[in-house]
């Protein structure tokens, strides 16, 4: 059953009013409701959590400052990647813009002999870097001095690269690229394609490179900091890489009411 409580003072005696809100017996406010289901945190509770997360505290340091415990925390904290994770560009990216895959997962020598094994029954094989492993493939489109778009996708080949960029990429535009074979036909796509050949080490041709995606290496390291991430949550850290580039401009008043706005469009949607 969905539990509301007073965002103002956690309150739980409240009355329904006809315009949608909510209305305290304990401190007679009136508020909308935010996605407390079954986390008894207040509106100030919500934005202090937000702020300190997206200064980059950690999980039981949140847990200390909010006097909440660490699971109550891990909750909240999943919402807010949720919301970052749905909050992604809709627009069609123009001017000059990069393309790039990467893989994540942990390296074969931090890996504990049951995850190999597991890999073995599961792949055939145990993770390797690059083509051919085992790992989850990202792909990632970066427009300059615009946004980023990534996406976590079966494979790497053409059939599964192409279709994301002609979905999120105007015709005509200048995609640069390294020279893996996915890329191949985006000229006759009416692209004007450019490569680097990461291959001999070149990894710039005048204004032809993709440095801005190979920005993969943050991801990774935020992810290992963590001790390891399981797959099945991996969207939800690439989401929140995505949203942390896409507004970094913004003050941190301005993230956290962007947050909390997707928040409650989430919550309204979904109850």
């Amino acid at each position: 059953m969905l539990k509301i409580f007073c965002i103002n003072c956690g309150g739980k005696k409240l009355w329904k009013l006809g315009n949608g809100e909510y209305r305290c017996s304990v401190c007679k406010k009136d508020f909308k409701p935010y996605p407390v289901r079954d986390l008894r945190l207040t509106k100030r509770e919500w934005r202090r959590l937000i702020k300190l997360f997206l200064l980059g505290v950690n999980t039981p340091v949140l847990s200390t400052e909010l006097k909440r415990n660490p699971a109550t925390v891990g909750k909240v904290l999943k919402r807010v990647r949720l919301a970052m994770y749905r909050d992604v560009p809709r627009e069609v990216f123009t001017g000059v813009v990069e393309v790039d895959e990467t893989y994540l997962g942990g390296q074969k020598k931090n890996k504990r002999k049951e995850q190999l094994r597991k890999d073995r029954e599961t792949y055939g094989k145990e993770s390797k870097r690059g083509f051919g492993t085992t790992k989850q493939p990202v792909f990632g489109i970066l427009a300059r001095n615009g946004k980023v778009y990534a996406k976590l996708v079966n494979d790497t080949e053409a059939r599964d690269l192409v279709p994301i960029i002609t979905k999120k990429v105007e015709s005509g535009t200048r995609i640069c690229s390294d020279t893996w074979r996915a890329y191949t036909g985006l000229a006759t796509r009416g692209y004007v394609h450019r490569t680097v050949e990461h291959q001999k080490k070149e990894y710039t041709r005048g204004k032809n490179h993709i440095n801005g995606l190979e920005g993969w290496g943050y991801l990774k390291r935020k992810l290992a900091a963590k001790g390891g991430i399981r797959r099945k949550y991996f969207y939800l850290f690439l989401g929140e890489y995505v949203w942390r580039y896409n507004y970094r401009k913004l003050t941190i008043k301005q993230k956290t009411d962007r947050l909390l706005k997707q928040i409650y469009t989430d919550f309204s949607a979904n109850y």
